[in-house]
Protein backbone atom coordinates (compact mmCIF):
# COMPACT_ATOMS: atom_id res chain seq x y z
CA UNK A 1 0.00 0.00 0.00
CA UNK A 2 1.47 3.33 -1.04
CA UNK A 3 -0.59 6.17 0.39
CA UNK A 4 -4.18 5.35 -0.60
CA UNK A 5 -3.14 3.63 -3.84
CA UNK A 6 -3.58 -0.15 -4.18
CA UNK A 7 -0.38 -1.56 -5.66
CA UNK A 8 0.37 -4.63 -7.78
CA UNK A 9 3.43 -6.80 -7.00
CA UNK A 10 5.49 -4.86 -9.55
CA UNK A 11 4.65 -1.59 -7.70
CA UNK A 12 2.34 -0.41 -10.48
CA UNK A 13 -0.99 1.03 -9.38
CA UNK A 14 -3.72 -1.59 -9.49
CA UNK A 15 -6.80 -0.60 -11.47
CA UNK A 16 -10.00 -0.93 -9.47
CA UNK A 17 -12.95 -3.02 -10.65
CA UNK A 18 -15.70 -1.26 -12.58
CA UNK A 19 -18.32 -3.64 -11.13
CA UNK A 20 -20.67 -2.53 -8.32
CA UNK A 21 -20.79 -4.43 -5.04
CA UNK A 22 -22.16 -7.96 -5.56
CA UNK A 23 -25.95 -7.94 -5.60
CA UNK A 24 -26.20 -4.15 -6.12
CA UNK A 25 -26.94 -2.30 -9.36
CA UNK A 26 -25.70 0.70 -11.30
CA UNK A 27 -28.50 2.67 -12.95
CA UNK A 28 -27.49 4.13 -16.29
CA UNK A 29 -29.86 6.72 -17.84
CA UNK A 30 -31.86 4.07 -19.73
CA UNK A 31 -32.22 2.09 -16.47
CA UNK A 32 -33.31 5.23 -14.65
CA UNK A 33 -36.08 5.75 -17.20
CA UNK A 34 -37.48 2.31 -16.37
CA UNK A 35 -37.07 2.94 -12.64
CA UNK A 36 -38.80 6.32 -12.83
CA UNK A 37 -41.61 4.83 -14.93
CA UNK A 38 -42.29 2.25 -12.20
CA UNK A 39 -41.87 4.73 -9.33
CA UNK A 40 -44.18 7.25 -11.03
CA UNK A 41 -46.83 4.56 -11.48
CA UNK A 42 -46.57 3.54 -7.82
CA UNK A 43 -46.94 7.16 -6.70
CA UNK A 44 -49.76 8.01 -9.09
CA UNK A 45 -51.95 5.09 -7.96
CA UNK A 46 -51.25 5.72 -4.26
CA UNK A 47 -52.14 9.38 -4.49
CA UNK A 48 -55.33 8.48 -6.34
CA UNK A 49 -56.32 6.53 -3.23
CA UNK A 50 -55.44 9.40 -0.89
CA UNK A 51 -52.18 7.99 0.49
CA UNK A 52 -49.39 10.33 1.65
CA UNK A 53 -45.67 9.81 1.09
CA UNK A 54 -43.19 9.55 3.98
CA UNK A 55 -39.53 8.62 4.45
CA UNK A 56 -37.02 7.64 7.16
CA UNK A 57 -33.31 6.71 7.51
CA UNK A 58 -32.07 3.45 6.00
CA UNK A 59 -30.13 2.80 9.23
CA UNK A 60 -32.07 1.53 12.26
CA UNK A 61 -31.28 0.08 15.67
CA UNK A 62 -30.68 -3.65 15.33
CA UNK A 63 -33.32 -4.44 17.98
CA UNK A 64 -36.17 -3.19 15.80
CA UNK A 65 -35.68 -6.13 13.43
CA UNK A 66 -34.68 -8.71 16.05
CA UNK A 67 -38.03 -8.22 17.80
CA UNK A 68 -40.42 -9.26 15.02
CA UNK A 69 -38.92 -9.48 11.54
CA UNK A 70 -38.08 -13.21 11.59
CA UNK A 71 -35.14 -15.51 12.30
CA UNK A 72 -33.97 -16.06 8.73
CA UNK A 73 -33.61 -12.37 7.90
CA UNK A 74 -32.12 -11.37 11.26
CA UNK A 75 -29.68 -14.28 11.55
CA UNK A 76 -28.72 -14.77 7.89
CA UNK A 77 -29.58 -11.76 5.76
CA UNK A 78 -29.26 -8.65 7.91
CA UNK A 79 -26.43 -6.20 7.21
CA UNK A 80 -25.38 -4.82 10.59
CA UNK A 81 -22.42 -3.28 12.38
CA UNK A 82 -21.47 -1.43 15.53
CA UNK A 83 -21.09 2.30 15.08
CA UNK A 84 -18.36 4.36 16.76
CA UNK A 85 -20.56 4.78 19.81
CA UNK A 86 -20.82 1.01 20.23
CA UNK A 87 -24.46 0.89 19.13
CA UNK A 88 -25.65 -2.13 17.13
CA UNK A 89 -26.98 -0.70 13.86
CA UNK A 90 -28.69 -2.42 10.90
CA UNK A 91 -29.31 -1.46 7.28
CA UNK A 92 -33.03 -1.93 6.68
CA UNK A 93 -33.90 -5.33 5.15
CA UNK A 94 -37.58 -4.24 5.03
CA UNK A 95 -39.51 -1.21 6.19
CA UNK A 96 -42.61 -2.19 8.16
CA UNK A 97 -40.95 -2.01 11.62
CA UNK A 98 -39.68 1.48 10.82
CA UNK A 99 -43.06 2.88 9.80
CA UNK A 100 -44.53 1.33 12.97
CA UNK A 101 -41.83 3.17 14.95
CA UNK A 102 -42.67 6.46 13.24
CA UNK A 103 -46.39 6.02 13.86
CA UNK A 104 -45.78 5.19 17.54
CA UNK A 105 -43.63 8.32 17.96
CA UNK A 106 -46.61 10.57 17.09
CA UNK A 107 -49.48 8.21 17.83
CA UNK A 108 -51.58 10.86 19.59
CA UNK A 109 -50.97 13.54 16.96
CA UNK A 110 -51.79 11.69 13.75
CA UNK A 111 -55.33 11.82 12.37
CA UNK A 112 -56.79 8.38 11.67
CA UNK A 113 -57.04 6.53 9.43
CA UNK A 114 -53.37 6.93 8.55
CA UNK A 115 -52.69 6.08 4.88
CA UNK A 116 -48.99 6.26 4.03
CA UNK A 117 -46.64 5.02 1.30
CA UNK A 118 -42.89 4.98 0.79
CA UNK A 119 -40.38 4.09 -1.94
CA UNK A 120 -36.83 3.34 -0.79
CA UNK A 121 -33.99 0.86 -1.04
CA UNK A 122 -33.38 -2.11 1.25
CA UNK A 123 -30.51 -4.58 1.71
CA UNK A 124 -30.43 -8.31 2.42
CA UNK A 125 -27.38 -10.58 2.38
CA UNK A 126 -28.70 -13.35 0.16
CA UNK A 127 -27.68 -15.06 -3.06
CA UNK A 128 -28.25 -12.73 -6.04
CA UNK A 129 -30.36 -14.33 -8.77
CA UNK A 130 -32.82 -13.40 -11.49
CA UNK A 131 -35.29 -10.90 -10.05
CA UNK A 132 -33.52 -10.73 -6.69
CA UNK A 133 -30.49 -8.80 -5.50
CA UNK A 134 -28.92 -7.82 -2.21
CA UNK A 135 -30.01 -4.25 -2.81
CA UNK A 136 -33.52 -3.57 -4.11
CA UNK A 137 -36.05 -0.77 -4.14
CA UNK A 138 -39.25 -1.43 -2.26
CA UNK A 139 -42.65 0.22 -2.41
CA UNK A 140 -44.54 0.05 0.92
CA UNK A 141 -48.18 0.98 1.35
CA UNK A 142 -49.97 0.82 4.73
CA UNK A 143 -53.16 1.80 6.55
CA UNK A 144 -53.10 2.33 10.33
CA UNK A 145 -56.00 2.72 12.73
CA UNK A 146 -58.73 0.71 10.96
CA UNK A 147 -59.52 -2.76 12.31
CA UNK A 148 -62.31 -3.41 9.78
CA UNK A 149 -61.59 -5.68 6.80
CA UNK A 150 -62.45 -2.73 4.56
CA UNK A 151 -58.89 -1.49 5.16
CA UNK A 152 -57.50 -4.80 3.86
CA UNK A 153 -59.52 -4.46 0.67
CA UNK A 154 -58.54 -0.80 0.26
CA UNK A 155 -54.80 -1.39 0.53
CA UNK A 156 -54.78 -4.66 -1.46
CA UNK A 157 -56.69 -2.94 -4.27
CA UNK A 158 -53.68 -0.73 -4.94
CA UNK A 159 -51.41 -3.44 -6.41
CA UNK A 160 -54.26 -4.51 -8.70
CA UNK A 161 -54.59 -0.94 -9.97
CA UNK A 162 -50.80 -0.74 -10.36
CA UNK A 163 -50.78 -3.91 -12.46
CA UNK A 164 -53.57 -2.50 -14.63
CA UNK A 165 -51.76 0.85 -14.98
CA UNK A 166 -48.70 -1.05 -16.19
CA UNK A 167 -50.76 -2.83 -18.84
CA UNK A 168 -51.25 -6.19 -17.08
CA UNK A 169 -54.44 -8.22 -17.43
CA UNK A 170 -56.08 -10.72 -15.07
CA UNK A 171 -54.52 -13.71 -16.85
CA UNK A 172 -51.01 -12.45 -16.03
CA UNK A 173 -51.07 -12.51 -12.22
CA UNK A 174 -52.90 -13.96 -9.23
CA UNK A 175 -53.08 -12.84 -5.61
CA UNK A 176 -53.23 -15.68 -3.09
CA UNK A 177 -54.70 -14.91 0.31
CA UNK A 178 -54.84 -16.71 3.64
CA UNK A 179 -55.31 -15.74 7.28
CA UNK A 180 -52.87 -16.17 10.17
CA UNK A 181 -55.64 -16.25 12.80
CA UNK A 182 -57.44 -18.99 10.89
CA UNK A 183 -54.24 -21.04 10.57
CA UNK A 184 -53.46 -20.63 14.25
CA UNK A 185 -57.01 -21.68 15.18
CA UNK A 186 -56.83 -24.79 13.01
CA UNK A 187 -53.38 -25.86 14.21
CA UNK A 188 -54.27 -25.35 17.86
CA UNK A 189 -57.87 -26.54 17.99
CA UNK A 190 -57.98 -29.22 15.30
CA UNK A 191 -54.36 -30.36 14.93
CA UNK A 192 -53.74 -30.00 18.69
CA UNK A 193 -50.44 -28.13 18.39
CA UNK A 194 -49.21 -26.09 21.33
CA UNK A 195 -47.53 -22.66 21.23
CA UNK A 196 -48.08 -19.54 19.16
CA UNK A 197 -46.36 -17.37 16.56
CA UNK A 198 -44.13 -15.71 19.16
CA UNK A 199 -42.53 -18.97 20.39
CA UNK A 200 -39.84 -20.06 17.89
CA UNK A 201 -39.26 -23.39 19.63
CA UNK A 202 -42.92 -24.43 19.69
CA UNK A 203 -44.36 -27.04 17.33
CA UNK A 204 -46.96 -24.54 16.10
CA UNK A 205 -44.30 -21.98 15.15
CA UNK A 206 -42.18 -24.60 13.36
CA UNK A 207 -45.24 -25.91 11.53
CA UNK A 208 -46.14 -22.40 10.33
CA UNK A 209 -42.57 -21.96 9.04
CA UNK A 210 -42.84 -25.30 7.24
CA UNK A 211 -46.16 -24.25 5.66
CA UNK A 212 -44.50 -21.00 4.54
CA UNK A 213 -42.01 -23.04 2.46
CA UNK A 214 -44.56 -25.45 0.96
CA UNK A 215 -44.70 -23.78 -2.45
CA UNK A 216 -40.90 -23.94 -2.74
CA UNK A 217 -40.27 -27.61 -1.77
CA UNK A 218 -41.41 -31.08 -2.82
CA UNK A 219 -44.11 -33.01 -0.97
CA UNK A 220 -41.47 -35.29 0.56
CA UNK A 221 -39.42 -32.33 1.74
CA UNK A 222 -42.53 -30.76 3.26
CA UNK A 223 -43.41 -33.97 5.11
CA UNK A 224 -39.85 -34.08 6.43
CA UNK A 225 -40.14 -30.52 7.77
CA UNK A 226 -43.33 -31.48 9.62
CA UNK A 227 -41.61 -34.55 11.06
CA UNK A 228 -38.70 -32.36 12.19
CA UNK A 229 -41.26 -30.16 13.97
CA UNK A 230 -42.16 -33.37 15.90
CA UNK A 231 -45.70 -33.69 14.56
CA UNK A 232 -47.43 -37.07 14.88
CA UNK A 233 -48.80 -38.83 11.80
CA UNK A 234 -52.30 -37.76 12.83
CA UNK A 235 -51.21 -34.12 13.15
CA UNK A 236 -49.46 -34.23 9.76
CA UNK A 237 -52.69 -35.60 8.29
CA UNK A 238 -54.70 -32.73 9.81
CA UNK A 239 -52.22 -30.12 8.51
CA UNK A 240 -52.44 -31.53 4.99
CA UNK A 241 -56.22 -31.58 5.30
CA UNK A 242 -56.21 -27.86 6.12
CA UNK A 243 -53.90 -27.07 3.22
CA UNK A 244 -56.52 -28.52 0.85
CA UNK A 245 -59.33 -26.34 2.23
CA UNK A 246 -61.35 -24.08 -0.05
CA UNK A 247 -63.44 -21.05 0.87
CA UNK A 248 -66.54 -23.16 1.48
CA UNK A 249 -64.60 -25.13 4.10
CA UNK A 250 -63.60 -21.87 5.79
CA UNK A 251 -67.27 -20.84 6.11
CA UNK A 252 -67.83 -23.72 8.55
CA UNK A 253 -65.67 -21.87 11.09
CA UNK A 254 -67.14 -18.40 10.66
CA UNK A 255 -68.79 -18.41 14.11
CA UNK A 256 -65.81 -20.05 15.83
CA UNK A 257 -62.81 -18.17 14.45
CA UNK A 258 -62.36 -14.44 13.80
CA UNK A 259 -59.82 -15.26 11.08
CA UNK A 260 -62.47 -17.18 9.13
CA UNK A 261 -64.82 -14.21 9.50
CA UNK A 262 -62.12 -11.84 8.20
CA UNK A 263 -61.52 -13.96 5.10
CA UNK A 264 -65.21 -14.35 4.27
CA UNK A 265 -65.80 -10.62 4.71
CA UNK A 266 -62.78 -9.87 2.53
CA UNK A 267 -64.14 -11.91 -0.36
CA UNK A 268 -67.61 -10.43 0.10
CA UNK A 269 -66.33 -6.85 -0.27
CA UNK A 270 -63.94 -7.86 -3.08
CA UNK A 271 -66.86 -9.28 -5.03
CA UNK A 272 -68.95 -6.15 -4.49
CA UNK A 273 -66.27 -3.94 -6.11
CA UNK A 274 -65.31 -6.37 -8.89
CA UNK A 275 -61.96 -7.52 -7.49
CA UNK A 276 -62.83 -11.06 -6.36
CA UNK A 277 -61.53 -12.58 -9.61
CA UNK A 278 -57.99 -11.44 -8.74
CA UNK A 279 -57.88 -13.27 -5.39
CA UNK A 280 -57.64 -16.98 -4.55
CA UNK A 281 -57.84 -18.52 -1.07
CA UNK A 282 -54.61 -20.50 -0.54
CA UNK A 283 -54.00 -21.83 3.02
CA UNK A 284 -50.27 -22.32 2.39
CA UNK A 285 -49.70 -18.54 2.23
CA UNK A 286 -48.14 -17.58 5.58
CA UNK A 287 -45.57 -14.83 4.88
CA UNK A 288 -42.24 -15.20 6.63
CA UNK A 289 -42.42 -12.22 8.98
CA UNK A 290 -43.45 -12.97 12.54
CA UNK A 291 -45.54 -9.81 12.98
CA UNK A 292 -48.47 -10.74 10.73
CA UNK A 293 -51.75 -11.40 12.57
CA UNK A 294 -54.68 -11.60 10.11
CA UNK A 295 -55.18 -11.71 6.34
CA UNK A 296 -51.92 -12.27 4.44
CA UNK A 297 -51.41 -12.06 0.68
CA UNK A 298 -48.81 -12.96 -1.92
CA UNK A 299 -48.97 -12.12 -5.62
CA UNK A 300 -47.68 -14.57 -8.24
CA UNK A 301 -46.58 -14.05 -11.81
CA UNK A 302 -48.56 -16.51 -13.99
CA UNK A 303 -45.99 -16.44 -16.80
CA UNK A 304 -44.88 -20.11 -17.20
CA UNK A 305 -41.30 -18.92 -17.68
CA UNK A 306 -41.32 -16.84 -14.49
CA UNK A 307 -43.95 -18.44 -12.24
CA UNK A 308 -42.84 -16.93 -8.96
CA UNK A 309 -43.88 -14.80 -6.02
CA UNK A 310 -43.75 -11.06 -6.74
CA UNK A 311 -44.57 -9.42 -3.40
CA UNK A 312 -46.55 -9.92 -0.21
CA UNK A 313 -48.26 -8.23 2.69
CA UNK A 314 -50.89 -8.57 5.36
CA UNK A 315 -52.43 -7.37 8.60
CA UNK A 316 -50.09 -6.69 11.52
CA UNK A 317 -52.15 -5.46 14.45
CA UNK A 318 -49.52 -5.81 17.18
CA UNK A 319 -46.36 -4.29 15.69
CA UNK A 320 -46.92 -0.72 16.91
CA UNK A 321 -47.18 -2.23 20.41
CA UNK A 322 -43.41 -2.78 20.37
CA UNK A 323 -43.00 0.98 20.81
CA UNK A 324 -46.04 2.14 22.78
CA UNK A 325 -48.69 0.86 25.17
CA UNK A 326 -51.45 2.10 22.88
CA UNK A 327 -52.80 -0.49 20.45
CA UNK A 328 -53.09 0.49 16.79
CA UNK A 329 -54.15 -1.89 14.03
CA UNK A 330 -52.39 -1.91 10.66
CA UNK A 331 -52.42 -3.58 7.25
CA UNK A 332 -50.15 -3.15 4.25
CA UNK A 333 -47.96 -4.68 1.56
CA UNK A 334 -44.48 -4.21 0.09
CA UNK A 335 -43.59 -4.59 -3.61
CA UNK A 336 -40.02 -4.80 -4.94
CA UNK A 337 -38.81 -3.28 -8.20
CA UNK A 338 -36.72 -6.25 -9.37
CA UNK A 339 -39.51 -8.83 -9.46
CA UNK A 340 -41.82 -6.25 -11.05
CA UNK A 341 -39.29 -5.53 -13.81
CA UNK A 342 -39.00 -9.27 -14.55
CA UNK A 343 -42.80 -9.44 -14.69
CA UNK A 344 -42.96 -6.55 -17.17
CA UNK A 345 -40.19 -8.03 -19.32
CA UNK A 346 -41.76 -11.49 -19.27
CA UNK A 347 -45.11 -10.19 -20.52
CA UNK A 348 -43.50 -7.67 -22.90
CA UNK A 349 -45.10 -4.76 -21.04
CA UNK A 350 -42.12 -2.42 -20.82
CA UNK A 351 -42.90 0.53 -23.11
CA UNK A 352 -40.36 2.44 -25.17
CA UNK A 353 -39.11 5.10 -22.77
CA UNK A 354 -37.27 7.89 -24.61
CA UNK A 355 -35.22 10.51 -22.85
CA UNK A 356 -37.05 13.49 -21.37
CA UNK A 357 -35.30 15.81 -23.80
CA UNK A 358 -37.82 17.24 -26.26
CA UNK A 359 -35.51 18.98 -28.69
CA UNK A 360 -31.79 19.17 -29.50
CA UNK A 361 -30.25 22.39 -30.78
CA UNK A 362 -27.33 21.80 -33.14
CA UNK A 363 -24.23 23.96 -33.45
CA UNK A 364 -23.65 24.72 -37.13
CA UNK A 365 -20.18 26.24 -36.69
CA UNK A 366 -18.16 28.21 -34.15
CA UNK A 367 -19.48 31.56 -35.44
CA UNK A 368 -23.09 30.50 -34.75
CA UNK A 369 -22.57 28.76 -31.41
CA UNK A 370 -23.76 31.82 -29.46
CA UNK A 371 -26.94 31.78 -31.55
CA UNK A 372 -27.48 28.12 -30.67
CA UNK A 373 -26.93 28.93 -26.97
CA UNK A 374 -29.46 31.74 -27.19
CA UNK A 375 -32.01 29.50 -28.93
CA UNK A 376 -31.65 26.67 -26.38
CA UNK A 377 -32.04 29.12 -23.52
CA UNK A 378 -35.20 30.66 -25.01
CA UNK A 379 -36.72 27.18 -25.34
CA UNK A 380 -35.88 26.32 -21.71
CA UNK A 381 -37.49 29.55 -20.54
CA UNK A 382 -40.64 28.44 -22.39
CA UNK A 383 -40.65 25.17 -20.42
CA UNK A 384 -39.23 22.99 -23.21
CA UNK A 385 -36.48 20.47 -22.32
CA UNK A 386 -33.73 21.51 -24.71
CA UNK A 387 -30.38 19.77 -25.20
CA UNK A 388 -27.53 21.88 -26.64
CA UNK A 389 -24.94 19.87 -28.58
CA UNK A 390 -22.19 22.31 -27.41
CA UNK A 391 -19.58 21.56 -30.11
CA UNK A 392 -19.47 22.59 -33.75
CA UNK A 393 -19.45 19.20 -35.48
CA UNK A 394 -20.63 17.60 -38.70
CA UNK A 395 -24.40 17.98 -38.93
CA UNK A 396 -24.81 14.32 -39.86
CA UNK A 397 -23.01 13.30 -36.66
CA UNK A 398 -25.22 15.56 -34.55
CA UNK A 399 -28.38 14.14 -36.12
CA UNK A 400 -27.21 10.58 -35.48
CA UNK A 401 -26.60 11.50 -31.84
CA UNK A 402 -30.17 12.81 -31.47
CA UNK A 403 -31.51 9.67 -33.15
CA UNK A 404 -29.60 7.34 -30.79
CA UNK A 405 -30.86 9.28 -27.78
CA UNK A 406 -34.46 9.17 -28.97
CA UNK A 407 -34.76 12.97 -29.06
CA UNK A 408 -37.86 13.65 -31.18
CA UNK A 409 -36.95 17.10 -32.58
CA UNK A 410 -33.78 18.82 -33.76
CA UNK A 411 -33.30 22.52 -34.45
CA UNK A 412 -30.78 23.49 -37.11
CA UNK A 413 -29.57 27.10 -37.31
CA UNK A 414 -27.32 27.87 -40.29
CA UNK A 415 -26.29 31.19 -41.88
CA UNK A 416 -29.31 31.21 -44.21
CA UNK A 417 -31.74 30.68 -41.32
CA UNK A 418 -30.14 33.48 -39.31
CA UNK A 419 -30.57 35.91 -42.22
CA UNK A 420 -34.25 35.00 -42.52
CA UNK A 421 -34.86 35.07 -38.77
CA UNK A 422 -35.94 31.43 -38.90
CA UNK A 423 -34.77 27.94 -37.86
CA UNK A 424 -35.12 24.48 -39.36
CA UNK A 425 -37.19 22.14 -37.17
CA UNK A 426 -36.56 18.49 -38.01
CA UNK A 427 -38.96 15.76 -36.83
CA UNK A 428 -36.64 12.81 -36.20
CA UNK A 429 -39.45 10.26 -36.18
CA UNK A 430 -41.05 11.28 -39.47
CA UNK A 431 -37.70 12.24 -41.03
CA UNK A 432 -39.26 15.54 -42.15
CA UNK A 433 -38.16 19.12 -41.62
CA UNK A 434 -39.60 22.60 -42.10
CA UNK A 435 -38.28 26.13 -41.94
CA UNK A 436 -40.25 28.03 -39.29
CA UNK A 437 -40.11 31.16 -37.19
CA UNK A 438 -38.76 30.82 -33.66
CA UNK A 439 -42.11 31.87 -32.18
CA UNK A 440 -43.80 28.82 -33.77
CA UNK A 441 -41.57 26.23 -32.10
CA UNK A 442 -43.37 26.09 -28.75
CA UNK A 443 -46.66 25.38 -30.53
CA UNK A 444 -45.17 22.56 -32.59
CA UNK A 445 -43.21 20.82 -29.81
Amino acid sequence: MKGLDIMNKDNSIKKLSTQPYKGARDFYPEDMRIRNYIFDTWKKVCKRYGFEEYDFPFLENWDIYAAKTGEEIVNKQLYWFKDRGGRKVAIRPEKTPSVARMIAAKINELSRPIKWFNIGNCWRYEKPQKGRGREFFQFDCDIFGVSDTAADIEVFSIPIEIMKALGATQKMFEIKISNRRLTEYFLKELACLEGDFSQPNSRLYKTVKAIDTKLKVTELEFEKLLEEAKLTNKQIQRVNEYLNYNLDDVKKYKDKCYGAEELIEFFRIAESIGYKRYFKFSPEIMRGFDYYTGNVIEQFDLNPKNNRSMYGGGRYDDLVGLFTKEKLTAVGFAMGDMTLIEFLKGWNLLPALPADTQVMVTVFDESLRDKSFETAQRLREKGINAFLYLEADKLDKQLKYADRKGIPYVIIIGPDEVKKGKVVLRDMRKKEQNEIRMEEITDLI
